[in-house]
């Protein structure tokens, strides 16, 4: 073989190469969030993905689209959500904050030993909720003339913190909707929830006999997770989403809740009333 056909040869490998790697369709990455409504973060209930879907699910959607992947979602209960995670039968879920069970369990944007804060989907404050007139009360360190269990969202990390400070807690209802319920009804002496998606629920709703007090129970990054398998087999992928969604996120999620106050359906209500110390 001449050393002008061994050159043709070679060229015409390293082309069919690239040709073949051009056809290759893009990689779908199987992600998953709650099938609750978590207005404005996630909106819709059930299976489906609703539209407007939400802040945290159109960042997502836009950081995987930028990262040159396809997005296949899928909306469950968020246990279940979890377990899949966990089994590797998805690839992540959002958006979670941060504590050791998961860490174990889970792959987190890390920094040394702690979530890396700039990797961050959100920041997110938990509240607490009464109603009109209770005398429940959150200093900031205790609560005060607490005469009865805190209700919270099931499969919440407020829940076990809630627990962990020795308090009764009931999440027996995995919405706002049955927790806000048993609340004005006083199944509950108070509500923890998230402070933007509680708003938005009571706003919408014109619930009017339930108030915000204290300052906030905590206050939380939220994150995009992958499952340990997903990132053991693609790290620079995982690490790739993650900057880019923390990008959307800086030039972004502004924007997008002023376009969701907007977008949500009309508040019957006044904003929620808040007890001020």
């Amino acid at each position: 073989m001449t050393l002008r056909m061994l050159c043709s040869l070679v060229l015409l490998t390293v082309l069919s190469s690239a040709m073949a790697s051009a056809a290759d369709p893009p990689m779908t990455l199987q992600l998953a969030y709650v099938d609750v409504d978590s207005a404005p973060f996630q909106l819709g209930r059930g299976p489906e993905v609703a539209d407007p879907p939400g802040i945290s699910v159109e960042m997502v959607q836009r950081a995987v689209s930028d990262a040159g992947l396809k997005l296949q979602l899928q909306r469950v209960p968020q246990l279940r959500m979890l377990h899949l995670l966990e089994t590797g039968k998805i690839d992540g879920a959002f958006i979670f904050s941060y504590n050791e069970d998961r860490a174990k369990r889970f792959a987190y944007p890390m920094l040394g030993d702690k979530p890396n804060a700039s990797l961050r989907a959100t920041h997110i404050r938990y509240r607490l909720y009464r109603r009109v007139g209770s005398p429940v009360n959150w200093d900031g360190r205790q609560f005060e003339q607490l005469d009865g269990p805190i209700g919270a969202n099931k499969g919440w990390v407020i829940v076990s913190t809630l627990r962990d400070m020795g308090l009764a807690v009931d999440d027996g209802a995995p919405d706002h909707p049955g927790n806000f319920a048993k609340l004005r009804l006083g199944r509950v002496a108070a509500m923890a929830a998230l402070e933007p998606s509680a708003d938005s629920y009571l706003q919408i709703e014109g619930i009017t006999d339930v108030e915000k007090v204290g300052p906030p129970l905590t206050s939380r990054d939220y994150f995009l997770l992958f499952s340990r398998a997903f990132v053991a087999s693609h790290p620079e992928l995982a690490e790739r989403i993650w900057q880019k969604l923390a990008l959307i996120r800086e030039q972004s999620e502004t924007a997008l809740y002023r376009k969701y106050q907007t977008t949500l359906p009309p508040r019957t209500g006044s904003p929620v009333p808040e007890k001020k110390p």
